[in-house]
């Protein structure tokens, strides 16, 4: 054989051993397969004077109660998240100032968004006084909380209770509220959920740490019951500091 006919069975032997390199296999990779870069939202609530507002609500929107929420800490200050380039809209809402709604683009720059927003106080209304007899009595409270609060909280009485049909147990109550997971406990009833943490339940004004609605009351002996989805509402003598977004169910029994 001569060297030419050597050297052309060697070529072919090489070409058909070396496998082909496709594009897909190209070890460049592609755009598509890059990750989406993301940026952090945050930010700081103050008052018309500048002064941090604490406990104020910040929520994305859409709210569908799946999406992110936060309330700020004592300097006013909070963190949604990160989130990739674009237009983000969200609200911020506390008890006793207008709620506000803000929409910001990520990724700017390249840059994380920081945002300071002034919320508005709602100037007190005096209501008509009318003196009639107190059928209300222990419930005062619930029936204030209801008429100003009502933005802020689920408040369901007696007698709505009563419309809604048996019961099975209290938790069902909270059936249908947005936020609120509702699951089997191994030890009897529900357990409740909002945002993958526990609510603190308060029977008759009175804590009880750890306790699920369904282990502290039953709905015949329910006369009315508040539900907080976060602090943002929440009345001052009952706000936990460690338990801001874990929300609060206060339930007020009928008198013995």
């Amino acid at each position: 054989m001569n060297p030419r006919s050597v050297c052309l069975v060697a070529c072919c032997t090489l070409a058909v051993l070396l496998p082909r390199v496709s594009a897909s296999q190209s070890p460049v990779a592609s755009a598509s397969n890059r990750s989406e870069p993301t940026y952090r939202l945050r930010g700081v609530i103050t008052d018309a004077g500048r002064e941090p507002i604490p406990d104020a609500e910040v929520a994305i929107i859409p709210d569908d109660g799946r999406g992110k929420r936060t309330v700020t800490d004592d300097r006013g200050r909070f963190d949604l998240g990160s989130y990739p380039a674009g237009v983000i809209s969200f609200r911020v809402r506390r008890l006793g100032y207008e709620l506000r709604e803000q929409s910001v683009t990520m990724g700017v720059n390249g840059q994380p968004t920081s945002v300071e927003i002034a919320l508005l106080a709602v100037p007190a209304e005096l209501e008509k006084v009318y003196v009639t007899t107190e059928p209300q009595g222990r419930l005062r409270g619930f029936y204030e909380r209801r008429q100003q609060r009502g933005t802020f909280a689920k408040f369901m009485e007696q007698d709505e209770i009563r419309r809604m049909g048996p019961p099975l147990n209290a938790s069902d109550l909270l059936r249908g509220v947005p936020g609120v997971h509702i699951s089997t406990n191994p030890n009897g009833g529900n357990a409740i959920r909002i945002r993958n943490c526990q609510p603190m339940v308060l029977v008759d004004g009175q804590r009880v740490p750890g306790a699920e609605l369904d282990e502290v009351a039953v709905p015949g002996d329910i006369a009315a019951i508040e539900f907080y989805p976060s602090s943002a509402g929440v009345p001052a003598q009952y706000v936990e500091r460690g338990n801001r977004l874990c929300g609060l169910i206060l339930v007020w029994t009928k008198a013995q």
